[in-house]
Protein backbone atom coordinates (compact mmCIF):
# COMPACT_ATOMS: atom_id res chain seq x y z
CA UNK A 1 0.00 0.00 0.00
CA UNK A 2 3.09 2.46 0.64
CA UNK A 3 4.69 1.72 -2.86
CA UNK A 4 1.29 2.55 -4.01
CA UNK A 5 0.76 5.91 -2.34
CA UNK A 6 4.12 6.48 -3.40
CA UNK A 7 3.79 5.65 -7.12
CA UNK A 8 0.36 8.11 -7.30
CA UNK A 9 1.80 10.83 -4.78
CA UNK A 10 5.66 10.77 -5.13
CA UNK A 11 6.21 10.43 -1.18
CA UNK A 12 7.18 7.40 0.61
CA UNK A 13 6.51 6.73 4.44
CA UNK A 14 7.83 5.00 7.48
CA UNK A 15 6.17 1.39 7.84
CA UNK A 16 5.66 -0.12 10.89
CA UNK A 17 4.46 -3.37 12.09
CA UNK A 18 3.21 -4.84 15.23
CA UNK A 19 3.18 -8.15 16.35
CA UNK A 20 0.78 -7.53 19.18
CA UNK A 21 -1.41 -5.27 16.39
CA UNK A 22 -0.90 -8.03 13.78
CA UNK A 23 -2.57 -10.96 16.45
CA UNK A 24 -5.19 -8.73 17.34
CA UNK A 25 -5.59 -8.12 13.71
CA UNK A 26 -6.57 -12.07 13.26
CA UNK A 27 -8.85 -12.09 15.53
CA UNK A 28 -10.89 -9.43 13.99
CA UNK A 29 -14.45 -11.75 13.68
CA UNK A 30 -14.19 -12.49 17.33
CA UNK A 31 -13.89 -8.70 18.38
CA UNK A 32 -16.50 -7.61 16.57
CA UNK A 33 -18.87 -10.63 18.15
CA UNK A 34 -17.86 -9.15 21.68
CA UNK A 35 -17.77 -5.55 20.98
CA UNK A 36 -20.84 -5.53 18.67
CA UNK A 37 -22.95 -8.25 20.71
CA UNK A 38 -21.27 -9.15 24.00
CA UNK A 39 -21.00 -12.80 22.84
CA UNK A 40 -17.66 -14.82 22.30
CA UNK A 41 -16.79 -16.88 19.06
CA UNK A 42 -15.37 -20.03 20.55
CA UNK A 43 -14.77 -21.94 16.69
CA UNK A 44 -13.39 -25.05 19.04
CA UNK A 45 -16.93 -25.57 20.41
CA UNK A 46 -18.96 -24.89 17.31
CA UNK A 47 -20.87 -28.06 16.74
CA UNK A 48 -19.64 -28.38 12.98
CA UNK A 49 -15.40 -27.92 13.96
CA UNK A 50 -13.51 -30.36 15.69
CA UNK A 51 -10.49 -32.42 15.50
CA UNK A 52 -11.39 -35.75 14.48
CA UNK A 53 -9.29 -38.69 14.56
CA UNK A 54 -9.15 -40.84 10.92
CA UNK A 55 -7.57 -44.18 10.59
CA UNK A 56 -4.13 -42.54 10.02
CA UNK A 57 -4.19 -39.41 12.28
CA UNK A 58 -5.94 -36.80 13.37
CA UNK A 59 -7.95 -33.71 11.30
CA UNK A 60 -9.06 -30.23 12.02
CA UNK A 61 -12.51 -29.45 10.31
CA UNK A 62 -14.06 -25.75 10.77
CA UNK A 63 -17.72 -26.04 9.29
CA UNK A 64 -17.97 -22.16 9.09
CA UNK A 65 -18.45 -19.61 6.10
CA UNK A 66 -20.84 -21.63 4.03
CA UNK A 67 -24.47 -21.04 3.34
CA UNK A 68 -24.94 -24.69 4.48
CA UNK A 69 -22.18 -26.18 5.71
CA UNK A 70 -23.50 -29.60 7.26
CA UNK A 71 -24.59 -30.14 3.96
CA UNK A 72 -21.14 -29.70 2.72
CA UNK A 73 -19.76 -32.01 5.37
CA UNK A 74 -22.39 -34.64 5.10
CA UNK A 75 -21.70 -34.84 1.32
CA UNK A 76 -17.61 -35.06 1.91
CA UNK A 77 -18.51 -37.74 4.77
CA UNK A 78 -21.06 -39.45 2.27
CA UNK A 79 -23.47 -39.21 5.31
CA UNK A 80 -27.38 -38.17 4.74
CA UNK A 81 -27.87 -34.24 4.39
CA UNK A 82 -28.67 -34.15 8.30
CA UNK A 83 -29.15 -30.27 7.80
CA UNK A 84 -32.56 -31.91 6.86
CA UNK A 85 -32.84 -33.33 10.39
CA UNK A 86 -34.61 -31.72 12.68
CA UNK A 87 -32.33 -32.13 15.19
CA UNK A 88 -29.66 -30.55 13.05
CA UNK A 89 -31.52 -28.16 11.18
CA UNK A 90 -30.22 -24.79 12.38
CA UNK A 91 -27.53 -23.65 14.45
CA UNK A 92 -29.44 -23.79 18.02
CA UNK A 93 -30.19 -27.46 17.38
CA UNK A 94 -26.75 -28.21 16.27
CA UNK A 95 -25.84 -26.54 19.34
CA UNK A 96 -28.26 -28.99 21.41
CA UNK A 97 -27.37 -31.83 19.38
CA UNK A 98 -23.55 -31.23 19.57
CA UNK A 99 -23.03 -34.42 21.14
CA UNK A 100 -25.10 -37.05 18.80
CA UNK A 101 -23.54 -34.88 15.54
CA UNK A 102 -19.68 -34.97 16.30
CA UNK A 103 -20.40 -38.61 17.38
CA UNK A 104 -21.85 -39.19 13.97
CA UNK A 105 -19.00 -37.29 12.38
CA UNK A 106 -16.41 -39.10 14.36
CA UNK A 107 -17.79 -42.79 13.45
CA UNK A 108 -17.46 -41.76 9.65
CA UNK A 109 -14.27 -40.34 10.07
CA UNK A 110 -12.35 -43.54 11.77
CA UNK A 111 -13.50 -45.40 8.58
CA UNK A 112 -10.58 -44.00 5.80
CA UNK A 113 -7.41 -42.63 6.30
CA UNK A 114 -6.38 -39.26 6.79
CA UNK A 115 -5.77 -38.33 2.92
CA UNK A 116 -8.93 -39.56 1.66
CA UNK A 117 -10.77 -37.30 4.63
CA UNK A 118 -8.91 -34.24 3.59
CA UNK A 119 -9.18 -34.72 -0.04
CA UNK A 120 -12.99 -35.38 -0.02
CA UNK A 121 -13.73 -32.16 2.70
CA UNK A 122 -11.50 -29.96 0.62
CA UNK A 123 -13.59 -31.03 -2.80
CA UNK A 124 -16.55 -29.47 -0.77
CA UNK A 125 -14.68 -26.22 -0.12
CA UNK A 126 -14.35 -27.21 3.62
CA UNK A 127 -11.64 -25.32 6.29
CA UNK A 128 -9.62 -28.28 6.75
CA UNK A 129 -6.01 -29.30 7.70
CA UNK A 130 -4.13 -32.49 9.01
CA UNK A 131 -3.47 -32.07 12.67
CA UNK A 132 0.79 -33.19 12.33
CA UNK A 133 2.73 -34.51 15.39
CA UNK A 134 6.28 -32.96 15.16
CA UNK A 135 7.91 -35.74 13.64
CA UNK A 136 5.73 -35.08 10.61
CA UNK A 137 6.25 -31.43 10.92
CA UNK A 138 10.38 -32.14 10.92
CA UNK A 139 9.90 -33.91 7.46
CA UNK A 140 7.26 -31.61 6.02
CA UNK A 141 8.42 -30.87 2.70
CA UNK A 142 7.68 -27.29 3.32
CA UNK A 143 9.61 -27.17 6.42
CA UNK A 144 12.36 -28.70 4.40
CA UNK A 145 11.86 -25.94 1.62
CA UNK A 146 11.91 -23.47 4.15
CA UNK A 147 15.46 -24.76 5.14
CA UNK A 148 14.37 -24.73 8.94
CA UNK A 149 16.45 -27.28 9.87
CA UNK A 150 20.07 -27.29 10.42
CA UNK A 151 22.84 -29.86 10.84
CA UNK A 152 19.60 -32.00 11.09
CA UNK A 153 19.83 -31.25 14.69
CA UNK A 154 18.46 -27.62 15.29
CA UNK A 155 15.65 -25.37 14.03
CA UNK A 156 16.44 -22.55 12.47
CA UNK A 157 15.71 -19.10 12.90
CA UNK A 158 12.04 -18.00 11.33
CA UNK A 159 13.67 -14.46 10.53
CA UNK A 160 14.84 -14.39 7.37
CA UNK A 161 17.14 -11.35 6.24
CA UNK A 162 18.47 -11.34 2.80
CA UNK A 163 21.74 -8.95 3.95
CA UNK A 164 22.20 -10.90 6.99
CA UNK A 165 21.38 -14.76 7.15
CA UNK A 166 20.92 -16.52 10.50
CA UNK A 167 23.10 -19.28 10.11
CA UNK A 168 24.60 -22.12 12.57
CA UNK A 169 27.90 -21.18 13.54
CA UNK A 170 28.23 -24.41 15.71
CA UNK A 171 25.65 -27.12 16.03
CA UNK A 172 25.00 -28.41 19.57
CA UNK A 173 27.57 -31.47 20.72
CA UNK A 174 26.03 -34.48 20.41
CA UNK A 175 25.65 -36.64 23.77
CA UNK A 176 29.20 -37.27 24.36
CA UNK A 177 30.97 -35.88 21.37
CA UNK A 178 33.49 -34.29 23.72
CA UNK A 179 33.65 -35.68 26.90
CA UNK A 180 37.63 -36.79 26.28
CA UNK A 181 38.77 -33.11 25.14
CA UNK A 182 36.73 -31.95 28.41
CA UNK A 183 37.97 -35.03 30.62
CA UNK A 184 41.67 -34.17 29.22
CA UNK A 185 41.32 -30.34 29.90
CA UNK A 186 40.01 -31.43 33.41
CA UNK A 187 43.33 -33.43 34.13
CA UNK A 188 45.82 -31.14 32.70
CA UNK A 189 44.78 -28.70 34.96
CA UNK A 190 45.12 -31.00 38.63
CA UNK A 191 48.23 -30.82 40.31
Amino acid sequence: MALLQRARTGVGQKISVSLYNSMLAMQMQEAAMIMMRGTEVNWAAMPLSGVFETQTGALVLVGAFKANPLRDICAALELPDLSLDPRFADLEAQFANKAELQRQFRERFKSAPRDHWLARLEAQDLLCAPVRDLREVLVDPQTLHNAMLLDGRFVASPIGMSAAPAALRRPPPKLGEHTAEVLAEVAKDRP
